[in-house]
């Protein structure tokens, strides 16, 4: 068995401060980590496929974040972290969507290839695991979203204090 981690946060960029408005307020990004290096988290953000560090959140001015980890089999840490790989290495190729953001505020299905916003990158990753149970399409988690459908799976812990 190997661990991820699903960090949430909340920025106060314009996107973020929009989602936070409409959805109920809470966190406004999600990114994951590999038990490889808990410091270093993947994520997209407006400039396309992000890597980011908790130093990074901390001088962005985070200050409120929840953090999950979660124990998955290896063929599904594998599969996690193959496709980050992937991204990584074609990373120019790979775009932020806010119309896709807009959509799943706005509950309307729309997936558009190469294209993410934070937690559909982060759903969808979890998703094409096969290790949690999705309760929605990946394209349709919002930060928030999240909360729920980690408490709801076994083998997850809450770490505190993470930013």
């Amino acid at each position: 068995m190997k661990e991820i981690r699903v960090l949430l946060t909340k920025y106060s960029d314009w996107i973020s401060n929009m989602v936070y408005r409409l959805c109920g307020k809470g966190y406004t990004h999600a990114s994951i980590s590999l038990e490889e290096d808990f410091n270093c988290y993947y994520s997209f953000n407006y400039r396309g496929f992000a890597f980011e560090t908790v130093e990074k959140h901390r001088k962005r001015g985070v200050r409120h974040s929840r953090c999950y980890q979660i124990e998955v089999s290896d063929e599904a840490y594998e599969n996690i972290r193959e496709k980050i790989k992937l991204i990584q290495e074609t990373k120019e190729e790979w775009h932020y969507t806010r119309l896709g953001l807009l959509c799943c505020i706005l509950h309307i299905p729309f997936r558009w290839k190469k294209h993410y916003f934070c937690s559909q990158f982060v759903a969808e990753l979890l998703e094409q695991s096969g290790e949690l149970e999705m309760i929605r399409p990946s394209f349709l988690y919002l930060p928030n979203h999240f909360i729920g459908l980690m408490e709801r799976q076994r083998g997850y812990r809450m770490i505190p204090d993470v930013v």
